[in-house]
């Protein structure tokens, strides 16, 4: 089972959204981003770069005719399974919170 654990968080100074994105493969943390521009869904990018880096998401380079990286279009296919998948997603008020 690989845990996503997101917190996103919008500052009103700059109009921008950032977010912090934990993984954890069978309870164990396999990789954490703990601040990076990104609003909506962006975490699920994060978090793919995140499983690519350990080793648990492949890492081919190749594009779709459309020019959307391969890897993770098959990710986001892969990761609707809720038997293997877990997303926690919250918004918190503050940047501290991330």
């Amino acid at each position: 089972m690989i845990t996503i654990i997101a917190k996103r968080w919008f500052s009103r100074s700059c109009g921008n959204t950032y977010h912090s994105v934990t993984v954890l493969l069978d309870g164990k943390e396999v990789g954490y981003e703990p601040f990076t521009y990104g609003y909506g869904d962006h975490y699920r990018q994060t978090a793919h770069k995140i499983l690519q880096k350990a080793g648990i998401c492949p890492t081919t380079g190749e594009s779709l005719k459309s020019g959307m990286d391969k890897d993770y279009y098959e990710f986001m296919l892969e990761s609707r399974d809720t038997s293997k998948y877990l997303f926690i997603v919250s918004d918190v008020s503050r940047k501290k919170d991330l």
